[in-house]
């Protein structure tokens, strides 16, 4: 099984997104696919609209990583064939990360591996240790998809992330992560603020971008208000055509 961990510490860049979009595309595919909350706002979980049934059935990454239960305990199937879902509630952020085992998601996931393809992993921007379990889920034969925005805060999450990925390896003597910016959210015509934010990324992340780009739309915010990732609200639009460029480019490139 892959493992796609989506993560940035920044907020707003677009990881819930490229997880859905990402998930659907992979699912459509006939990929057997499975999308892990990771995140206390559980934006995730409301796009396949699990979020009550977590709650009630207390099935959620709670259990996973806090309760040791297996993923086929905790699994919700969705309304997209192949892809199934571990949700987030907002009880994740009341865990006492500091009894959380640095591998505890890589053990499960291996245990699960005969039964998915893949596994999309929708990090949190905060909770660290949470962040490092994703991150050694990727280590053997997967990825960390930074997503960035070019604005002024583009170097700060993006170095923190990066920075994160390398200690954790090294603290535990493991092999870093495969890892790449992606860049979200380009408008059509740049500003000079948004290229100048592209030259900063290109000055210290020359080689570790994708060369696919997500560009802005609004469709993006009207399937949104349906809970629809873009690929099935709107599949011709300008994004949905990123993300269906940037599972080729993956494919390709980062194995």
């Amino acid at each position: 099984m892959r493992t796609l961990a989506i993560s940035n510490y920044k907020g707003g860049v677009g990881k819930t997104t490229t997880a859905v979009n990402l998930a659907s595309i992979y699912a459509r595919q006939g990929k057997r696919v499975l999308l892990i909350d990771l995140d206390p706002q559980a934006s995730a979980t409301d796009y396949f609209g699990a979020y009550d049934a977590a709650e009630q059935t207390g099935k959620s990454s709670i259990g996973l990583l806090y309760q040791n239960k297996p993923v086929a305990e905790v699994v919700h199937t969705t309304q997209i064939e192949n892809l199934s879902l571990i949700p987030s509630t907002i009880e994740l952020v009341d865990q006492n990360e500091l009894v959380l085992r640095e591998q505890r998601l890589k053990f499960a996931l291996d245990d699960a591996s005969d039964d998915y393809d893949i596994a999309i992993l929708d990090c949190s921007p905060a909770m660290k240790r949470l962040a490092f379990n994703a991150y050694l889920a990727a280590a053997e034969d997967g990825c960390v998809i930074i997503p960035v925005k070019l604005d002024a805060t583009v170097m700060r999450g993006t170095a923190l992330t990066v920075s994160a990925i390398q200690s954790i390896a090294d603290a535990l003597r493991v092999p870093t992560p495969k890892w790449r910016v992606l860049r979200t959210c380009v408008p059509g015509f740049m500003t000079n603020a948004e290229a100048t934010g592209a030259a900063v990324l290109d000055q210290h992340f020359a080689t570790e971008q994708f060369a696919t780009q997500i560009h802005a739309s609004a469709k993006v915010c009207e399937g949104s208000w349906s809970w629809q990732p873009v690929v099935a609200f709107e599949p011709s639009s300008r994004p949905a055509q990123d993300y269906e460029a940037l599972v080729k480019e993956m494919k390709n490139d980062v194995r």
